[in-house]
């Protein structure tokens, strides 16, 4: 055995773990490299069959078999392949080793030698590079895109698949630089130049030019291809992809002249035009804008436009457009910009939202109207009708006092005095609700709660009900309406409903299929009624008197359970509303 002395030196240097055996399996030696792999001390192992120490169960006989076959067959003492085999640590773990195994000594009693490599890290290594392939791969596949690979001199080397494919070229063709033969004349050149830069600097390459198909075809590709360095930081290869973008560039193409045609129309608008991203700057104004600003366009760009807002109309403004923004909504805002003259003018902005062919949100589109002649004019309109009103009151005051003066207390029936008196009220009161509607129309419930106000005691309650829609009448209608209620509720005060403490008045109006309204007044629970024996003024006044105002003629009835009225009367055009609401009198 004095063989295994001179293996120490081996034992104690050699890279990799070094085991001993003998012909029969048996470890004889055990190098402190195969201790610190497999966790055995040199002396636990000696003297025991290798495949009982190192390999697991079920391999142990196919591990003593491949031994013998060795012992057998060997070869020039020297095993003629490396194995990669599964082995065992102490602790129960098994990893991947790489076994290579030689002779030793005289054939009469020979050691043999396994040299044990611990491949764990390159089975690691090798299975992350495949998963990297694997990705890389369906990546190029996601983006259907045309992979391909060069030489570290930027040439077409060996077989690629995925270019014959598009182009056509067959192997020997798109060897070297001959791919080129496939690009457009007008982009080869520039693309071979632009290329071998690219090559030279070891910096990824980036370029657009024109592949002729297979079917003959020119299509746009993009081209992106990056170098894959080596450890020792050598280029071993370029990987390039071909990307197909000839859709994106005839969208592309036709935006730019859609947004070119759009540009002029917009600078031919008079009034200011602007364009914002999808993140809320401005990304254009038209020519009347920066005129009206006394800016170039650039000044008005990305949220510049915001100083032009007065400072009390700032918050509102970006209020309304955030609002709008968080729900890509229309939007509109009324708010003085300063001018170019340093003036601030009344301005009603327009945005709505913009949408790609994807109906992805790309920005709002905006313009906005001068409204400063319309302010001053809506100024000036309500002075003179603040004025009108004034005047108008100052006349009825007028006209009371001189029927005062007129009608003086014993040369006039006391009842003539109180009726004059009493149309001329009813008159001023829809008066009132005309001048708070600004003369331009009057609610219907407004005037009838008005006009049944005097007849109502502090101490009753539910004596006159008002029930209806939401309903307008023109100024004219009004004070007829109002006169018709005041003679009917004088009536009901005398002679009617009002008369008794248990007589209730309901006045209902709705509209008819024509698009007139129709105001019912009707009394309940009064002095039995009969026809008058004559007619009276307020009779007179009801019958015909206000029909060309109402725009209807009013119709009279005296049952017997109450006085029951009809009036038609025209609305005002077009009511906004359709609710409808009940309101007690009390």
């Amino acid at each position: 055995m004095s063989d295994i002395g001179k293996l120490q030196p081996i034992l104690k240097t050699a890279i990799d773990a070094v085991v001993v055996v003998d012909a029969r399996g048996f470890i004889v030696d055990w190098s402190p490299r195969a201790e610190a792999m497999f966790g055995w001390a040199r002396g636990e192992v000696l003297g025991r069959l290798l495949g009982d120490v190192v390999a697991p169960s079920p391999l142990r006989q196919a591990h003593q078999q491949g031994l013998e076959r060795f012992v057998a067959t060997r070869v020039n003492r020297v095993l003629d392949r490396v194995l990669e085999l599964v082995a065992l640590r102490r602790t129960g773990v098994e990893f991947p080793i790489e076994l290579s195994v030689t002779s030793w000594g005289s054939d009469e009693d020979p050691l043999f030698l396994g040299f044990i490599r611990d491949i764990s890290e390159r089975r690691e290594t090798i299975a992350k590079l495949a998963a990297s392939e694997a990705r890389f791969r369906a990546a190029v596949d996601a983006v259907e895109g045309v992979l391909w690979t060069n030489n570290a001199a930027g040439e077409m080397t060996g077989p690629q698949p995925a270019w014959e494919k598009l182009t056509g070229q067959r192997q020997p063709e798109y060897q070297g630089f001959g791919w080129a033969r496939a690009i457009h004349p007008d982009d080869a050149q520039p693309t071979i130049d632009a290329w071998l830069v690219a090559v030279a600097e070891r910096r990824p390459f980036l370029f657009e030019h024109r592949v002729r198909r297979h079917d003959g075809v020119w299509r746009t590709f993009q081209i992106r291809a990056v170098p894959v360095v080596e450890p020792d930081d050598t280029v071993r290869e370029w990987v390039g992809v071909h990307t197909d973008i000839t859709e994106q560039r005839v969208a592309d193409a036709k935006l730019r002249e859609s947004e070119a045609r759009f540009r002029v129309m917009a600078d031919a608008a008079p009034a200011p035009v602007w364009m914002t991203t999808a993140e809320g700057g401005v990304e254009f104004v038209n020519q009347a804008f920066a005129d009206f600003a006394g800016l170039d366009r650039a000044g008005l760009l990305g949220n510049a436009w915001i100083s032009l807002i007065h400072p009390d109309d700032i918050a509102d403004v970006l209020a309304r457009r955030m609002e709008a923004r968080s729900t890509l909504a229309s939007y509109s805002f009324e708010a003085r910009f300063q001018s170019g003259q340093g003036t601030y003018r009344w301005m009603l902005a327009n945005a709505r939202p913009r949408f790609d062919e994807a109906d992805r949100f790309i920005g709002y589109l905006g313009m906005a109207m001068d409204l400063t002649e319309i302010k001053q004019a809506q100024i000036h309109q309500q002075l003179l009708i603040n004025e009108l009103n004034h005047r108008v009151k100052n006349t009825l005051a007028a006209i009371q006092s001189i029927a005062r003066q007129t009608l003086k207390p014993g040369e006039t029936p006391p009842q003539v005095r109180e009726h004059l008196f009493d149309r001329l009220m009813a008159m001023s009161a829809a008066h009132d609700v005309l001048t708070r509607e600004n003369w331009s129309s009057a609610s219907v419930e407004d005037v009838a709660r008005q006009a049944a106000r005097p007849f109502i005691g502090s101490g009753d309650t539910e004596r006159v009900i008002l029930t209806g829609p939401a309903m307008r009448v023109a100024p004219s209608a009004a004070l007829a309406l109002a006169l018709a209620l005041h003679e009917l509720g004088t009536n009901a005060v005398k002679y009617g409903a009002l008369s008794t403490p248990t007589g209730v008045v309901r006045v209902e109006w709705s509209r008819t299929a024509a698009g007139l309204g129709a105001l019912t007044w009707r009394e309940t629970g009064g002095p039995p009624v009969g026809p008058p024996a004559r007619r009276g003024f307020g009779t007179r006044l009801l019958s015909g008197g206000l029909a060309p105002d109402l725009g209807g003629r009013p119709e009279l009835i005296f049952a017997p359970e109450g006085v029951e009225a009809r009036l038609a009367f025209r609305l005002e055009a077009e009511n906004d509303k359709d609710w409808s609401t009940t309101c007690n009198e009390t």
